[in-house]
């Protein structure tokens, strides 16, 4: 009995120092598995922004962001009521007896008013070059060299993306105006 003991456990130690260790996370999925970032060299940066800032910048300002809008519109509005008639434009049409006895020259009154407009709108924040420079070069970091975005940013570049954002929100989108 005792030889089948030591057989049995001399077996159990093979098996246990013969087999791989597993952590919990082996055999996940390789798509989070770490990878290296290839990232652009400072000089392919700096090269990038120097042929942009030759486009966007005109003496001391360059132009960050911007919208170029265009369309038309119509605008329908229709006023009732009782009173002295409205100083707006369109046409009112009175209801009932428009007699000048009425105090205040009151009456019904019911009108509408159509307009149609087109817009034409550019609008771009422009900013010096040393801040075109900031912004241009850290978001150029957050992209790497295969086209794909970084995988995690860093408290810097999160107040770059925060301040390039609030840039974005200062231009004004056009609309049609009445």
């Amino acid at each position: 009995m005792t030889k089948n003991l030591l057989k049995l456990t001399l077996v159990s130690l093979i098996l246990a120092t013969s087999g791989a260790h597993a952590d919990e996370f082996d055999g996940g999925s390789p798509e989070y598995d770490p990878r290296p970032n290839p990232h652009y060299s400072e000089t392919e940066i700096q090269r990038k922004i120097e042929n942009e800032m030759a486009v966007a910048c005109r003496g001391n300002l360059c132009s960050i962001v911007g919208t170029d809008s265009a369309g038309s519109g119509w605008t329908v509005s229709f006023q009732v009521g009782y009173g002295n008639t409205p100083n707006g434009t369109g046409n009112n049409f009175y209801i009932g007896d428009s007699q000048n006895g009425n105090q205040n020259n009151s009456d019904y009154y019911a009108g509408i008013t159509v307009t149609y407009k087109n817009y034409v709108c550019n609008s771009t924040l422009r900013v010096t070059p040393s801040v075109y420079r900031f912004v241009n070069t850290y978001m150029y970091n957050m992209v790497n060299t295969d086209g794909s975005t970084k995988r995690n940013f860093s408290p810097a570049d999160q107040t770059v993306i925060l301040f390039y954002t609030t840039m974005l929100n200062k231009v004004d989108n056009c609309k049609p105006t009445n």
